[in-house]
């Protein structure tokens, strides 16, 4: 198609220019270096001698109308009836000659520079038009084995070679644009493997930015698990202290019902749940579920509960609530999520405060029995 293309265009334009170019750079060649100013000076004689060539009758010739000898007539006839004296008169009318022949004369050396016109001469052409002559014709005229009939010979000669051959301009062209079609092939490729490794790059600053948040949120844990550890020593932990992941609600089997224990941070409007009546309850769910598996509740939009089942001490059941909203990204990592922090371990934490405190608690109810005993 490309090598097509080539013998129609370049070929043919070849073909077309050659019989304009090379006369005129022959020409530049034969008159290069030679004498032209003498030929400026006489070439408006060479035209007057054409003018009365042409004219079959010199008696019918107006002289006045002739650029040269009608001033020269016009001169010597104002001295012989004039008032001032012939000389003077004929003075003047060479003068007035002399300039009509020099603005002739500017006027033939402007054809001399004019390609094409029958009497150009190329250095009258480097005369008036040496940038242009530089720039377009000295490479043409200094190189006397140059002609464009030359270049579509070898052209032509080229194209009409076997495709196969490494020489021709059909294998020339054909390779290279096997090559192109190459190179834009793995340009392709690269910008695809480029967007793999930027989707790629972006992950992993995603996931970087959602570690250093796991890291941070995993701090806060430590070190309020360690306040909570020092509050159970010094006898002042209480189940209030366990909201450091989120607001929470807090139930205990009995018989049919879930007693409320406690609820913090949420709306206040908990009670106590029906295992029949309110079957749809996250709260109610979790504690039928032997493997306390995590069970997700939305009350309203914006706002999510998270329930999972506790076996404690003496053989009872509770069932702990996570209260949270939409934009509590910590929770949502801590409660929802499986990254970096099991949201699992996050549920066995709080049992083992829970198992904690209620041991706790019966400890004292038992001290309490004994003093009664006693």
């Amino acid at each position: 198609m490309v090598v097509k293309q080539i013998k129609a265009n370049y070929h043919s334009y070849l073909n077309e220019i050659k019989f304009n170019m090379d006369p005129v750079i022959s020409k530049m060649r034969s008159q290069n270096g030679q004498h032209w100013r003498g030929k400026a000076w006489l070439g408006p004689l060479k035209t007057f001698g054409s003018y009365f060539k042409h004219v079959k009758l010199i008696k019918g010739i107006q002289w006045a109308s002739l650029p040269i000898i009608g001033p020269t007539v016009a001169g010597i006839l104002a001295g012989n009836y004039g008032p001032w004296p012939i000389w003077l008169s004929v003075a003047g009318a060479i003068t007035l000659a002399s300039a009509f022949y020099i603005i002739y004369v500017q006027v033939y050396i402007g054809k001399m520079a004019t390609i094409g016109h029958p009497d150009f001469h190329v250095e009258a052409f480097k005369t008036r038009r040496p940038e242009e002559y530089e720039m377009t014709w000295a490479q043409f005229v200094n190189k006397n084995d140059f002609t464009f009939e030359g270049l579509y010979d070898i052209v032509n000669t080229v194209f009409s070679q076997n495709n196969h051959d490494p020489s021709s301009v059909a294998y020339v062209v054909a390779y290279s644009q096997s090559q192109h079609e190459f190179l834009q092939s793995s340009i392709a490729d690269l910008k695809k493997t480029i967007d793999e490794q930027e989707s790629a790059i972006e992950h992993l600053e995603d996931e970087l930015v959602k570690s250093e948040n796991a890291i941070s949120y995993l701090v806060g844990i430590i070190k309020k698990v360690n306040e909570n550890l020092f509050r159970y020593v010094n006898n002042r932990l209480d189940l209030s202290d366990l909201d450091f992941i989120s607001g929470f609600s807090l139930y205990r089997k009995t018989e049919n019902t879930l007693e409320l224990i406690l609820d913090k941070g949420t709306s206040g409007k908990h009670r106590n749940l029906d295992l029949d009546a309110d079957a749809h309850f996250a709260a109610v769910v979790a504690v039928k579920d032997e493997q306390e598996q995590a069970h997700y509740n939305n009350p309203y939009p914006g706002r999510h509960l998270v329930a999972f089942r506790m076996t404690m001490l003496e053989e009872e059941t509770w069932v702990w609530c996570f209260h949270f909203d939409d934009d509590d990204e910590r929770s949502l990592s801590l409660i929802l999520g499986n990254g970096i922090i099991e949201s699992r371990q996050i549920r066995r934490v709080i049992h083992a405060f829970c198992l904690t405190l209620q041991q706790r608690i019966i400890s004292q109810k038992e001290v309490g029995q004994d003093a009664e005993a006693k």
